[in-house]
């Protein structure tokens, strides 16, 4: 299975406010998801303006675009913390739908956490200056099948919802390497319909995407470096 990516972001996130929630036009209701981080500097140097930290969603389909249209502002000096609200589910665009391969099953959001120049900050379209190389966000539209391609792309079916989600790379040779050459040989095995030959293509990804122990509390930490030194996580 051939998939390409689309990386966007049209997601509302917000900085988490202190005290009493407001209600009225400005107030964004409850948060799906929360979670916190950090952004570490190892750029060499002071970047060029304030840093925001970004959800960029990673779909199948089309080419590269990237845009960032809100941001959640990370404060203080190196590392710098910061903190996403997620108040609503990603755009229709957003999410993977498997099934034109014959895949049929929830539909699916996978995003990474980055750093970019603030909206001010920015000259023309903004880029990535970072990334938390071993997490990503998931977001499941509803319920997973049991013995599907996501299923066994995280280890077993998740809840409908947001997940805070651990992400190991996929390196020949490496132990995620043989495990996940291991599963899929053992699916297709046992697979005697296309539509299961099909699921076992879970297993032929780049990255293993297990569920953080932690969940919404994990510490999610944005690493600024030269993008010849950071690691993307890129499922497909």
């Amino acid at each position: 299975m051939q998939l390409r990516s689309i990386l966007s972001f049209a997601l509302p996130l917000l900085l988490a406010a202190c005290g009493d929630a407001q209600v009225g036009s400005d107030y964004p209701g409850e948060s799906l998801l929360t979670v916190q981080g950090t952004i570490v500097n190892e750029l060499g140097e002071a970047p060029a303006g304030p840093v925001d930290a970004v959800l960029v969603w990673n779909i199948q389909g089309g080419s590269d675009n990237e845009n960032f249209p809100v941001r959640a502002t990370a404060t203080g000096s190196f590392p710098a913390s910061f903190t996403l609200s997620i108040h609503e589910p990603p755009p229709e665009q957003a999410l993977n739908d498997l099934s034109k391969g014959g895949l049929v099953d929830t539909r699916v959001g996978i995003a990474t956490v980055r750093a970019a120049l603030s909206e001010d900050d920015a000259d023309g379209e903004p880029s990535s200056l970072g990334v938390d190389e071993h997490h990503v966000i998931v977001y499941v539209e509803s319920e997973m099948d049991e013995d599907g391609f996501w299923s066994n792309f995280f280890g077993g079916a998740l809840d409908p919802g947001f997940h805070v989600m651990d992400a190991f790379p996929r390196k020949g040779g490496s132990e995620v390497d043989t495990e996940l050459k291991a599963a899929f040989d053992a699916c297709n095995a046992a697979a005697t319909t296309e539509a299961e030959h099909n699921a076992c293509f879970g297993y032929d990804v780049k990255l293993k995407i297990r569920p953080s122990a932690a969940g919404p509390s994990t510490k999610l930490t944005v690493r600024m470096a030269p993008s010849e030194d950071l690691e993307y996580p890129d499922w497909h």
